[in-house]
Order: structure tokens, then sequence, then C-alpha cells
């Protein structure tokens, strides 16, 4: 996605629609073949401004979702444009920055690197291999977001039930 696509707005839906999720349903995500991930929202997020003529509304440091700015935003119907999230899978933990419009991990840190890894090869090849994961489980998160948002009904029941969240706030 660009941040000129016409379905970019999806990728708002989605980490606003996460947000909704994680403080509704808590953290634990399934994933296939019996894989489960730990996600949280950490300390940077960012509201679309809702036109050209608004201003982007950045939130940083502690926890930015709990602060009255926050539910400010949501009440005016502002969604998430870029957010950092912690993935966690047993031991490893990554965090990103997602860019809602353009779906882009930007400023990622991987998971601590295998001390048993014999040569800068294999360390190298492990750092592929995480960031690979992470990317699985960014996709993995957001195919259970189109699930709900695909689903027949969705606007009266899902979207109206995250819409009363965003109000109520």
């Amino acid at each position: 996605m660009t941040d000129t696509d016409p379905l970019a707005f999806l990728g708002e839906e989605f980490l606003t629609w996460l947000w909704y999720r994680l403080e509704n349903e808590g953290g634990d995500f399934k994933l296939d073949q019996g894989r489960s991930i730990g996600v949280s929202l950490d300390d940077f997020i960012a509201f679309a401004p809702r036109d050209d003529d608004e201003t982007e509304q950045t939130l940083r440091k502690g926890l930015p979702t709990r602060s009255p700015e926050a539910s400010a935003a949501l009440r005016h119907g502002r969604r998430l444009r870029r957010a950092k999230l912690v993935v966690a899978e047993g031991e490893d933990v990554w965090s990103t920055v997602i860019d809602g419009p353009t779906m882009n991990l930007l400023s990622i840190k991987l998971p601590e690197d295998d001390p048993d890894a014999e040569n800068i090869a294999e360390r190298g090849q492990g750092r592929i291999d995480a960031f690979l994961r992470l990317q699985d489980h960014i996709a993995a998160l957001y195919r259970a977001f189109l699930e709900v948002r695909l689903e027949s009904g969705y606007l009266e029941q899902g979207a109206a039930e995250q819409a009363t969240w965003m109000a109520t706030r």
C-alpha cells in the first residue's frame, strides 16, 4: 500500500481495531499451527488527521493510550495513523512502529541474537529469520482484522461496538 492508495484507510482501521481489541479482549492472539503471540501498544501513537487542514496528533512516552488526549482523539473519530507495537512469542520480543496507510514496519527492534551462533553468518541468518517472523506475525494480525472487517453484518455489530468504545473512551 502507498499513502495515496485508496485502501490506505484500512491500515488506520487496523491499528485502531487492534487498540480496541487489546482493551476489550486482551493481547493474546492465536495463530495457525497452534502458535500464539502477545501484543501490546507501547509508548508512541499518532492519530490521522480527519482532513488536510488538521494537524497530526502524536503522543509519546509512558502509556499514551491511557491519556486524556488519546481518549479525546478517539471521541472525535480519529483513527491511529502510526503506532508502536510490542510483539512477543515465547522468549522472543520485537518492537516496531507500523505506519497504517502503507503498512510499513519502521524502527524495528529484533529479539536478542542467539548466544550460540558461532559466526557472523549465523547471527545474520538469525536476524533475518527474526525479521521474517515479525512480518509473519503482523500479517497474521492483519488477517485477523480483515476476517472481522469483512464479516457480513460488521457495520451493524463490530463497527458499531467499536464506535461506541471510541465515543465513550
